[in-house]
């Protein structure tokens, strides 16, 4: 009996500690913190304009952007877009396989999963990356390299803390 019990213990406290190992705290919002340790186990890319595909008009492209992948959220991380944020969280359209559309700014709030803008979309399917983070439509593409065996979890973290500063004026 008492070596069952300890073997019980034992369990427990693995478990513990493995579940503890898991979460990773990034900031102080729930929501936020959430999103970014789905976005850690997700699949990290590097996505580069594809110049035959650029659309004409009247902003500066981003010529890269990086991109992690889940399958309910994709969080972009760029130079620059029309509310001169460097990173926006895209939430998966459930009504259209392969769009996302753009979820809440949490610059001043928490993010919020269910409030998303459904005039910015992304589409992302076979490594190709359809966005446009000017205007509503007229999406450039993106050919987008998977950066799995390259990254280890130190440099996961690095990449995620992008996201705590949504707005490039914050990031002085």
């Amino acid at each position: 009996m008492k070596k069952n019990i300890q073997k019980l213990a034992l369990i427990i406290l693995a478990s513990a500690l493995f579940g503890c190992s898991e979460k990773h705290a990034f900031t102080d919002k729930e929501n936020l913190n959430l999103i970014l340790n789905d976005l850690f186990k997700g699949d990290f890319y590097s996505c580069n304009l594809n110049p035959s595909k650029k659309e004409e008009s009247n902003y500066q492209a981003n010529r890269n952007i990086n991109m992690i992948y889940t399958e309910e959220i994709v969080g972009l991380i760029y130079r620059s877009d029309k509310w001169d944020h460097g990173n926006s969280i895209f939430v998966k359209n459930r009504n259209n396989q392969g769009e996302f559309l753009l979820g809440s700014f949490y610059t001043e709030d928490d993010f919020k999963k269910n409030l998303v803008n459904k005039d910015h979309k992304i589409f992302f399917k076979n490594n190709i990356l359809q966005v446009n983070l000017f205007e509503q439509s007229n999406h450039n593409e993106y050919t987008c390299q998977k950066l799995e065996k390259i990254l280890s979890e130190a440099m996961k973290k690095e990449i995620l803390k992008n996201f705590l500063l949504q707005r490039n004026v914050d990031r002085s």
